[in-house]
């Protein structure tokens, strides 16, 4: 049995974490609402689940064939519009083959047919609201401010018979260093980054340069390498060669500004829970504290 409560965050959420009954509080949602709901929680010493915003870094290594790795660039990153908490925001790509993914990039994003959801034809429709598109444009602005390249998008989208839709071009940028906004911050959006990097180590130097911590991928044909990229990332769930892939019986959530606790999975199930020990005594012996304590301190 369950109940549906319908109302706002900053009322009914309020209302409903920091209440004393709550046991366990899960969330799935921006970073700044994590905060407030599970600061609001902790008051209440409730258990807690958030799932939060994210940063995906996708590092593409030279040995990987570059048009898959193009294909799957422009799946991760304009699925569902780019309004994924896994979506693949940030490129890195190895020096070699870097101008190359850059121009195979662009050439692909600049075919996506954008329109309406319910056409069957369309790859891609709108962000959430206006405000949503506002947003995402203005981190168009803040690209351009901060030195990197614009390759493909950048403005709004016109879509005939939609001309009031909240549509908003692929957008690609190129040339992005990590201490650029749009680098580090959630643009939640059809906007994607791409940064070139020299080594292994460089990689998950870059990778690693962000808050957040909740999923990752990993472009390589070479095995040793994926798994010691993998164990070194910092996130919740890295895919090797694969994007947006999910497993019900795997622990899914992140770490740093991604949240805490995991979704799904065993993990998930036994965080639901509070462990009790109980102890009993299996015989009907009278208790003497006196003598039991002196036999226990002889016995030790």
């Amino acid at each position: 049995m369950f109940n549906v409560v319908l109302g706002l965050g900053h009322s009914a959420g309020k209302t409903l974490a920091e209440h004393g009954d709550i046991d366990k509080l899960v969330l799935t949602g921006g970073t700044e609402a994590g905060r407030i709901a599970g600061s609001a929680a902790a008051k209440v010493f409730a258990h807690q689940t958030l799932e939060l915003g994210g940063k995906t870094p996708v590092m593409v290594f030279d040995d990987f064939d570059i048009d898959r790795a193009v294909n799957y660039a422009a799946f991760g990153a304009f699925i569902g519009a780019g309004q994924t908490c896994i979506c693949a925001s940030r490129h890195l790509v190895q020096a070699s083959i870097y101008d190359a993914f850059v121009e195979k990039l662009k050439a692909k994003t600049e075919t996506i047919r954008i329109g309406d959801p319910f056409d069957p034809t369309t790859q891609l429709g709108p962000v959430i609201s206006a405000k949503q598109r506002d947003r995402v444009l203005s981190y168009c602005v803040l690209g351009r401010e901060q030195g990197a390249r614009l390759v493909a998008g950048g403005s709004a989208a016109n879509v005939e018979g939609h001309e009031n839709g909240y549509f908003v071009q692929p957008t690609v940028f190129a040339d992005v260093k990590s201490e650029m906004r749009i680098f580090q911050e959630e643009v939640f959006g059809p906007f994607t980054s791409v940064t070139p990097f020299k080594d292994e180590a460089d990689a998950l130097r870059l990778a690693n340069d962000s808050p957040f911590g909740l999923a990752a991928a990993i472009r390589t044909r070479d095995v040793a390498r994926a798994h010691r990229v993998a164990a070194a990332v910092k996130s919740g769930i890295v895919w090797i060669n694969d994007h947006h892939r999910l497993d019900p019986a795997s622990p899914w959530g992140g770490v740093g500004d991604s949240g805490v606790g995991r979704e799904c999975g065993s993990e998930s199930f036994d965080d639901h829970f509070n462990v009790k020990s109980v102890m009993v005594a299996t015989n009907d012996a009278p208790f003497d504290w006196y003598r039991d304590t002196a036999t226990q301190r002889r016995l030790n």
